[in-house]
């Protein structure tokens, strides 16, 4: 058993919890390095928030505190009464949670994820500083050219394009934050994932600066709804952005409707104001809505085969759904797939280097066996 000591007897970690969490650590250092230096060097300091999504660290342990209190009561309470009592309750959160190996991989990703998202806003505001939109129309000519001379949105509007298809589309879309939110959450709890766990931690959190950041700054583009103001001709995209709001306005007595108009306009406005919040900037070209939901499905296929169909309706409409709304070219999305495809391999490779061979079990110290 490759145990690294951390203090005495118990407080052991294992190898790979060791080896994974210093790389993780190093890529959030890496990510908070280069976004301090990029906007240093662009006089653009003043976009550097790093505690925009504190309060998600707060609702997380809540939500993490709820659910394995509920959890450990129900499994308490089928210990036989003999069973029960105080020794038991302490055998088990030693053996289980209050461990140094669980606690580490736990409370790395745990405590460091919301600065990290915090940091990755930071950047997004200022994409378009560091370099204007220039993409937009050759992304436009690109989707038609792929796509047989056809605008992706007529495509899209052509099979979902009722008011309540393209609402239902929106609410998918929407539910994107709550389900990456909840299986980012479910990946850092369930340490006993493993190699699956630190495939998908590691593919996360270079997704976002590497898909995110530096290929968006790159590639810099606004997208279809902003293609007019950027480009200067409404003619393209301002049929389907008349469309949305058409089908806005059969809900507008209803709770429902298409919540990404307002959404669009409230980006556009902190655009304007070269402001930076939470969820602020705007950014086309790759897509990390469609980049996220594919490592959802990438991860997911690897837990269970359930999960994986889930994960690939979810790609599908979150995909769809961004051509409809008009937030993305369809190559935005396309091209995220891809990326992550090759992301989720690399990361595959590297947590293979850690772990060994797949048939190799997992090494984990005795007091969390």
């Amino acid at each position: 058993m490759d145990h690294a000591v951390v203090l005495k007897g118990n407080m052991s970690v294992a190898r790979t919890t060791l080896q994974g969490n210093i790389i993780l650590l190093c890529l959030f250092a890496a990510q908070a390095i280069g976004v301090y230096v990029t906007l240093w060097a662009y006089d653009l300091l003043s976009h550097f928030k790093p505690s925009l999504y504190a309060g998600i660290l707060v609702v997380s342990l809540v939500l993490v505190l709820l659910v394995k209190s509920l959890s450990y009561m129900f499994r308490y309470l089928g210990y036989e009464d003999h069973e029960r009592g105080l020794p038991r309750i302490k055998d088990d959160f030693l053996g289980g949670w209050l461990n140094a190996n669980y606690m580490l991989a736990f409370l790395v990703p745990m405590l460091l994820l919301p600065t990290f998202m915090s940091l990755f806003s930071s950047m997004k505001s200022a994409i378009h500083l560091v370099q204007p939109f220039y993409l937009d129309e050759f992304l436009m000519k690109a989707d038609r050219f792929l796509h047989f001379g056809l605008d992706p949105w007529r495509i899209t509007h052509g099979i979902f394009g009722t008011a309540f298809l393209s609402v239902m589309l929106n609410f998918v879309y929407n539910l994107w934050f709550f389900i990456m939110f909840s299986y980012v959450l479910w990946m850092i709890v369930n340490v006993h994932f493993g190699r699956q766990r630190m495939q998908f931690l590691f593919a996360f959190v270079i997704s976002w600066p590497l898909i995110g950041l530096l290929l968006a700054v790159f590639m810099s583009s606004a997208g279809p709804v902003y293609y007019g103001d950027i480009v200067g001709d409404h003619s393209i995209f301002g049929p389907l952005m008349d469309a949305l709001k058409a089908f806005d306005q059969e809900y507008k007595d209803s709770v429902f409707g298409i919540f990404a108009l307002n959404t669009q306009d409230m980006l556009w406005a902190d655009y304007l104001k070269n402001d930076t919040g939470i969820g602020s900037g705007i950014s086309a070209m790759p897509s990390m809505h469609v980049a996220i939901a594919a490592l959802l499905y990438f991860s997911g296929r690897e837990v269970s085969k359930y999960i994986g169909y889930g994960m690939l309706i979810f790609l599908i409409l979150i995909q769809i759904g961004s051509v409809h709304l008009g937030w993305h070219y369809a190559l935005d999305g396309y091209l995220s797939i891809f990326l992550v495809w090759m992301l989720w391999k690399f990361c595959g490779w590297l947590t293979g280097r850690i772990y060994g061979p797949e048939s190799v079990p997992e090494e984990r110290p005795e007091s969390v066996r």
